[in-house]
């Protein structure tokens, strides 16, 4: 990808993220790479100003492990209120995230899980929002969404430290707004256990945003389908026993 297209791509999120109206078209996307996508995630995160120090990764099976930032200015702590400004918003997820004591090197990711969980100071429950500044996300190529930050807008952060890495599968997972509580489980990690997906990109990082740093907080993949929420109002959702995680949108 030259670097004349990378800028192109750049300045056509930077005015999406400015004017969500004005969606990047998915046309423009299709051709991209990863190794493309990934340079467009940072240069855009570079020009908007932004740090990211959530990130989240995925691993599909028989596919590339990737990543992306979650910018600080849509981050908030559980009970914490996120202003949408427009942003487009297609849901919540549930997740687990770990957050690094240390750096996470390829060298430590191909040693053993237990030299990883050496690297992770705690685990913890978040909610992601995802949404799109792409006109159709679906018909972007296979790694267009990647370059749109993964379609993420936004996480909230559990404030409860989990010591030791949790086995979700299969807990009951909770929904309270204000049209009432629903049961949405059981947990089902898609990429099989919080730490695969941690291991499989930390094992060939190439991202543009130093995404495996010490202090960060890495999420790791929803644990049920899309949870559809109003725009406004607060949500809270519970993973089994562990404490619940709010947010409110306005």
């Amino acid at each position: 990808m030259s670097s004349q297209s990378t800028e192109q791509l750049t300045q056509a999120y930077i005015a999406a993220h400015r004017d969500p109206t004005n969606p990047v078209p998915a046309a423009s996307l299709q051709a991209l790479d990863a190794a493309g996508a990934m340079a467009v995630q940072g240069e855009v995160l570079r020009q908007l100003g932004e740090t990211a120090s959530v990130a989240k990764v995925a691993a599909p099976a028989g596919g590339l492990a990737l990543a992306a930032p979650i910018i600080d200015s849509w981050v908030v702590k559980s009970g914490g209120t996120l202003k949408l400004d427009g942003r487009n918003l297609m849901g919540l997820e549930i997740e687990i995230a770990a957050v690094l004591k240390s750096d996470l090197t390829p060298d430590i990711a191909h040693q053993s899980k237990a030299a990883v969980l050496e690297a992770i100071d705690h685990f913890i429950v978040g909610i992601e929002l995802i949404g799109t500044r792409i006109d159709q996300h679906k018909q972007a190529g296979p790694f267009g969404p990647l370059s749109d930050f993964m379609v993420t807008s936004g996480y909230v952060t559990g404030l409860q430290a989990i010591p030791t890495l949790p086995e979700v599968d299969g807990l009951p997972i909770t929904l309270k707004t204000a049209a009432g509580t629903a049961q949405l489980g059981p947990a089902k990690h898609p990429f099989g256990g919080v730490l695969e997906p941690i291991i499989a990109y930390a094992s060939a990082p190439f991202d543009h945003f130093g995404g495996l740093r010490a202090g960060m907080t890495i999420t790791t993949g929803s644990l049920c389908a899309l949870i559809e929420v109003p725009p406004t109002g607060t949500a809270t959702l519970q993973l089994g026993d562990f404490d619940p995680v709010s947010l409110t949108l306005s």
